[in-house]
């Protein structure tokens, strides 16, 4: 019997690469989208700020991906656009779990998505391991928050799983495609000192991944989703530019620079630490792209 997979935050990027390799493995998928016009083709619509959702989209679902959020690096971080970040993710699970119980729904599992950002925005020579404490600052916070936001879920859910993602590479999505473009006019560049880790996973990797989860009854916890290799931004962009045979610049872009255009939110480029995959590899799960020549050799 065909198991049936909703994700939520349907019109992003990551959701639209899961709900492809999903179909391709033989799932039904469902979405739910806070865009009217994507109501097509089981995609189903729900506001959060209205607290609404069409309850149509639970019928005979099996597992729920929570991929829900506004993004990270969308907008410069005010006051305000800190609050939509963090109620974007906590406020959409709530009404999830809500629903869920309403209905009376017992989930075979939930998938929920989290960030490496939980360590906080530092760069340090120790290896971070799911059992670490988070950092200090909003980023840790906004994954705590959003991380606990799954508690919701204990008694709807026979399995609950967080992965905290690393950097994604991909073309149309993620970091890579604000440097692909600069890459291409031969402006690729170290960032501060370049000194910082950028843990990484490939986007072909994590939608494995997500079909791992589904298909692997023994994963539940917290697991990093980011590969092997530990690179740093120096190493990260030098690669990225020999894999689009470009020019790798030097001197690096100066934090001050960054910090004046981009604001507090340039932490996320100047600060980064090792993160340890350990606890996913036991699992069993093999990744297809370990090394960051490996990922952008295939882009």
């Amino acid at each position: 019997m065909q198991q049936t997979i909703l994700i939520t935050g349907y019109g992003g990027f990551l959701a639209k690469h899961v709900s492809q390799y999903l179909l391709q493995q033989g799932y039904i998928v469902k979405g739910l989208s806070h865009n009217k016009k994507k109501q097509v083709n089981n995609v189903f619509y729900w506001n959060i700020t209205e607290n609404y959702i069409d309850e149509r989209a639970f019928e005979s679902v099996d597992y729920i991906i929570h991929l829900a959020g506004a993004g990270i690096a969308d907008k410069r971080w005010t006051t305000k656009r800190k609050k939509e970040i963090i109620d974007s993710r906590v406020k959409s699970a709530e009404l999830l779990a809500t629903t869920l119980k309403k209905k009376n729904i017992q989930l075979k599992g939930l998938i929920g998505v989290s960030a490496i950002g939980y360590y906080g925005a530092i760069t340090s020579d120790k290896p971070f391991t799911e059992t670490d404490l988070p950092g200090n600052d909003f980023l840790a916070d906004c994954c705590v928050q959003w991380e606990n936001s799954y508690n919701l879920f204990t008694e709807v859910a026979e399995r609950k799983i967080i992965l905290r993602l690393g950097t994604v590479i991909s073309k149309d999505g993620g970091a890579l495609k604000r440097l692909i473009p600069l890459t291409n006019l031969g402006l690729a560049s170290p960032l501060g000192n370049g000194k910082q880790n950028m843990p990484f996973i490939h986007i072909k990797d994590l939608v494995a991944l997500f079909g791992f989860c589904i298909s692997t009854s023994t994963m539940a916890g917290i697991y990093n989703a980011v590969a092997t290799e530990q690179v740093n931004n120096k190493a990260f962009m030098r690669e990225l530019a020999a894999s689009f045979h470009k020019a790798f610049v030097v001197p690096a872009v100066p934090a001050f620079m960054l910090k004046i255009i981009l604001g507090e939110m340039a932490v996320m480029l100047l600060q980064g630490s090792e993160i340890s995959n350990e606890k996913l590899l036991k699992t069993g799960f093999t990744f297809s792209f370990p090394t960051i020549e490996e990922a952008f050799n295939n882009l």
